[in-house]
């Protein structure tokens, strides 16, 4: 028969439930740590995500626009007006109040939508592919990539093919929005020696500018230039969290003018 000289010891009930509540609040204190530093990374990189992927955006509208009106087959020094990648009120440069509506802004207004062309293949051809813009649509940006040669100032979708450029299950545009009110336009008609917006003074300032002074009388022979600069703002947030939101603003300033003989 087996026996033991002594007794035999071990926790008791008190002291095991001690170590287990002092176990289990260590373990939360862990968890608790190591939850908040998770959902920290997570925000930090969904905030950083977010900011790339506007930034990528904006960079690709401004660069985009800034070819507005490009031709490759003019050559120096000949007739600008000749451009058809930058005919008025048809494939020049405009900017629309929103894709629903489809109104033209005013030569210095703005709005959610602009479209433009430009010679991509440098042939002097306007092709449907070359008539492109950006417009918001209910909250997903898109990039027009075909466009309709009948009727290639419209902001609708009719006729026209839109991408999408961002991904509305992670980001969602709040604003995208184009402003004129940076451009400029010049009568090169002046000084003429007559007082064009009558206000009692001959060959003023005002004058000069086409948006304050009336433009050059149809058949007058005389030119204008308009200038266009867009000043973009773009503002998004996650679309799970509408408290993570960036903004960003850019200007472009359109290298090809827009020349007019009236």
């Amino acid at each position: 028969m087996l026996t033991f000289s002594g007794r035999q010891k071990g926790f008791t009930l008190t002291e095991l439930m001690i170590t287990i509540a002092l176990s289990l609040t260590v373990i939360s204190s862990v968890l608790v740590g190591y939850l908040g530093t998770y959902s920290g990374s997570m925000s930090t990189l969904n905030n950083s995500k977010l900011n790339q992927d506007l930034s990528a955006l904006m960079n690709l509208m401004v660069s985009d626009i800034r070819r507005a009106g490009y031709t490759g087959a003019i050559a120096v020094g000949s007739n600008p007006t000749a451009n058809a990648f930058n005919s008025v009120e048809n494939t020049a440069l405009e900017v629309f109040n929103d894709m629903t509506s489809n109104t033209q802004v005013a030569a210095t207004g703005n709005g959610s939508c602009i479209v433009y062309a430009y010679d991509s293949d440098q042939d002097g051809i306007v092709d449907a592919n070359e008539l492109v813009g950006f417009r918001l649509n209910a909250g997903v940006v898109q990039m027009r990539t075909v466009g309709n040669i009948a009727d290639p100032d419209t902001c609708a979708s009719a006729g026209n093919t839109w991408t999408d450029l961002t991904d509305p299950g992670f980001i969602t545009v709040t604003t995208l929005n184009f402003d004129l009110s940076g451009s400029a336009c010049l009568n090169t008609r002046e000084p003429d020696l007559i007082d064009n917006d009558g206000n009692g003074i001959i060959d003023n300032v005002e004058e000069m500018d086409c948006y304050d002074a009336p433009l050059p009388v149809a058949g007058s022979g005389n030119i204008s230039v308009e200038t266009r600069q867009v000043d973009i703002t773009l503002t998004g947030n996650l679309t799970g969290n509408s408290f993570v939101r960036l903004s960003q603003s850019q200007s472009v300033r359109v290298r090809n003018d827009l020349v007019r003989i009236h």
